[in-house]
C-alpha cells in the first residue's frame, strides 16, 4: 500500500485530507499541539521548525505522496512577526520540497489568495500577477515559488471552512486560530448572539472537503504546476454569512452589514480576492458553488452535533 505523509492533520484541511486517504493509503499525519482524533492513521508530533527530526520523519516514512496543508495564517500576527511567518510559510515548504525530492515522493503545496492585491474585478487566474499586499501573502508567495517549474503541485485556495469536532472544542492550533469563519459564524448563531459581518470583502469561500479531495487527486495522479482551487461562489464575507444562516436555521438578521473600515487591524487585506477555476474544473474536479457545499457541511453537523441546527426552517 502507497504511504501519504500529510503535514496538518490537526488542522481542517489535513484533517479532511488524512480521513479521506485512510480509505486508500497508508496514511501519516503529523501535528504540533492538539492531537487529532483520527482512526486508521499514524500521528506524529513535530515542531517543523525542527530540521534533524523533519529529516528522520522522512527517512523512517519514505511516503510516495507529500501534502503540506500547515501555514502561520493569522495574518495581523504575521505582520507583527515577519521572521516567523517567513520561517513557518516559506522556510519550512522548502524543507518539505527538498525532502520529497530526495524520496522522490510527489509533493503538495496549499497556499492562498491573498497572495494579490485586490485591485481586480474579475476573479484572479493563474497568469495574473501576484501582488501581496501583508507580510502573510509575501511569506506564502515565497513558499510558492520553492515549486515553480518542478514536477510538484501548489494550490491556491480561500477562505477554508468546513465542519470538524476539533475546532468546536475551541483549541488553539499551531496556525493561532481556534476556528475557521464558517465554525465561527455558527457558534455565534447558536448562541444567538448578533454579527456585523463586511460587505467590502469579496473572495470564493471553499469547502474543506473539497479542497481535500482535490488535494488528493493532485498528490496521486501525473499533474503538476499551480492551481487554483477554491468555491465557485464569488461573494462578499457578509452575502456569506446570510446563507450561511438561512441553511443552518438561524434567522439571517441577526448578521448585519458594516465594511472592514469598522475594524483595527494591522494587516492589509485585499479587497477582492475571488479564484478563476477554470483550469482546475477543466480536470473534472469536484467544485462546489455556496449553496451546495453549505448542505454537505449541515449534513455532517446533523450527524455529528444535531443541536447545532437552528430552528428557523
Amino acid at each position: 500500500m502507497k504511504k501519504i505523509l500529510v503535514f496538518g492533520v490537526s488542522g481542517l484541511t489535513g484533517y479532511k485530507i488524512a480521513n479521506l486517504a485512510s480509505k486508500d493509503y497508508q496514511v501519516f499525519g503529523t501535528y504540533n499541539k492538539r492531537k487529532p482524533d483520527i482512526q486508521n492513521i499514524s500521528s506524529i508530533q513535530i515542531n517543523l521548525t525542527d530540521r534533524n527530526h523533519l529529516n528522520k520523519i522522512f527517512n523512517e516514512i519514505k511516503p510516495n505522496f507529500v501534502i503540506n496543508t500547515t501555514a502561520l495564517h493569522n495574518v495581523d500576527y504575521c505582520e507583527e512577526n515577519p521572521d516567523e511567518s517567513f520561517l513557518l510559510n516559506s522556510k519550512i515548504p522548502q524543507h518539505l520540497f527538498e525532502n520529497s525530492e530526495n524520496h522522490k515522493a510527489k509533493f503538495v503545496h496549499i497556499s492562498t489568495d491573498y497572495v494579490f492585491d485586490g485591485k481586480k474585478t474579475l476573479p484572479y487566474n493563474e497568469e495574473d500577477d501576484a501582488i501581496p499586499i501583508s507580510v502573510y501573502g509575501e511569506s506564502k508567495l515565497d513558499g510558492e515559488k520553492i515549486l515553480k517549474n518542478t514536477r510538484h503541485v501548489v494550490l491556491r485556495s480561500s477562505v477554508v471552512y468546513g465542519w470538524t469536532p476539533m475546532e468546536l472544542a475551541g483549541t488553539i492550533s499551531s496556525s493561532g486560530k481556534p476556528m475557521n469563519f464558517a465554525m465561527w459564524l455558527l457558534s455565534k448563531l447558536h448562541a444567538g448572539e448578533p454579527l456585523k459581518i463586511v460587505t467590502d470583502q469579496f473572495a470564493t469561500a471553499t469547502l474543506a472537503d473539497s479542497l481535500a479531495e482535490s488535494a488528493l487527486k493532485f498528490a496521486t495522479n501525473n499533474l503538476s504546476g499551480l492551481y487554483h482551487l477554491s468555491g465557485l461562489s464569488c461573494e462578499s464575507r457578509f452575502d456569506f454569512s446570510r446563507k450561511f444562516a438561512k441553511e443552518f436555521g438561524y434567522d439571517k438578521n441577526l448578521i448585519s452589514a458594516t465594511d472592514s473600515s469598522q475594524f483595527k487591524q494591522k494587516a492589509k487585506r485585499p479587497k477582492y480576492s475571488c479564484l478563476d477555476c477554470s483550469k482546475a474544473k477543466g480536470l473534472g474536479l469536484n467544485l462546489l458553488d455556496t449553496n451546495n457545499a453549505l448542505k454537505i457541511m449541515r449534513s455532517q453537523v446533523e450527524r455529528e452535533a444535531s443541536y447545532l441546527i437552528g430552528k428557523n426552517q
